[in-house]
């Protein structure tokens, strides 16, 4: 247990900037600013796309780089981000079918991280504030606990995508993040079953999103996605938790209401 306790201070550089970017996160909601919100998402994504290339072996090409910006500057004007993101992907499906220049895995980036990220912005259009609060409190914590959990009383593996990750670690990530997280659902759901169902559902979730970026990189013999946030990797390394996250988490509120209503009215 000495040594575990002792290898936690190992990680300096990675403490620095993740505290670094909780003072940029926490400057960023406090002033609410849906232009400064839209602004910053809009850089990740773009930045977040590009790293996403890497994956699907892709060249970086203007063609992503233009339907992206065009995309993300539609639904600061519009309430459907989703629908804009469809119609976007039918045209440059359509693009693709009618030239035959393109292979068809250049919609994979559309897919993987451009969806979720529009998720992202659902979530902040629909439920302001508190729901992208709700959501980087669930993950971050689920992610913290997973973390400390692991590495002080790690065991037994929990995916041969990715080793060092121990059930022992997500066990307590996801109920870090369940019971911290439930408190704040409770300010959208009003209703105690359902914030804990969402915060569980959000806290599961990012485990996997995580884990699917771990697979994605492993499939490519690549350690991180990038290198823009030292100690972390890329953009890509720190919010992979949050696309799924932000997938589940609007699934999750629009289902379990009315689940809710139906059976415990």
């Amino acid at each position: 247990m000495k040594d575990r306790i002792k290898s936690l201070g190992a990680d300096k550089q990675r403490y620095i900037t993740g505290a670094l970017l909780v003072v940029a996160l926490a400057l960023i909601l406090l002033l609410n600013s849906t232009l400064l919100i839209w602004f910053v998402l809009g850089a990740l994504f773009v930045i977040a796309l590009r790293e996403s290339l890497a994956f699907y072996s892709l060249e970086s090409a203007w063609h992503f780089y233009a339907w992206s910006v065009l995309l993300w500057i539609s639904v600061y004007f519009t309430k459907t981000p989703l629908y804009n993101g469809l119609c976007v992907l039918i045209v440059y499906a359509s693009y693709i079918a009618y030239n035959k220049k393109l292979p068809l895995k250049v919609l994979l980036p559309f897919l993987y991280p451009t969806l979720p990220f529009l998720c992202i912005w659902s979530v902040y259009e629909s439920f302001g504030r508190l729901g992208l609060i709700c959501l980087i409190v669930v993950v971050a914590c689920t992610d913290i606990g997973a973390y400390f959990g692991g590495r002080l009383f790690g065991k037994t593996p929990f995916s041969p995508t990715s080793p060092k990750k121990t059930i022992e670690g997500v066990i307590i990530g996801v109920a870090c993040g369940t019971a911290l997280g439930s408190v704040l659902c409770l300010g959208i759901t009003h209703s105690f079953f359902v914030a804990v169902l969402v915060a569980f559902c959000i806290a599961l979730s990012s485990v996997f999103g995580d884990l699917f970026e771990s697979y994605l990189k492993r499939e490519v013999n690549l350690k991180d996605s990038g290198s823009i946030f030292p100690g972390h990797g890329g953009v890509l390394d720190r919010v992979d938790a949050l696309l799924f996250g932000a997938v589940i988490m609007l699934f999750a509120l629009s289902a379990l209401p009315l689940y809710s209503e139906i059976y415990f009215s």
